[in-house]
């Protein structure tokens, strides 16, 4: 298979093959598609655990959101952490 780079991305790999990043622009491509990959994985997760949520929500399998208690929570969390580095 044979990849034409869009004009656009051109000075891009080529400094990225000049400065030693990639070796190729084939490798410039795999490195493009990996990332892409990667990041669809991330939705894909994302997507499923926002479906979790939406289906208890739905299901009723809910608890009270107490924003001011998180925010105890989390400075009491901080302060504990710092502690202990002391």
């Amino acid at each position: 298979m044979s990849v034409v780079i869009p004009p656009e991305f051109q000075p891009f790999v080529v400094d990225g093959i000049a400065s030693g990043r990639f070796r190729s622009e084939e490798e410039a491509v795999k490195e493009g598609l990996t990332l892409l990959r990667s990041r669809e994985q991330k939705l894909d997760a994302l997507r499923k655990d926002i479906q979790i949520g939406l289906d208890d929500l739905e299901a009723g399998r809910t608890s009270p959101f107490d924003v001011e208690d998180i925010i105890k929570r989390g400075r009491q969390r901080l302060a504990a952490s710092q502690a202990t580095e002391s």
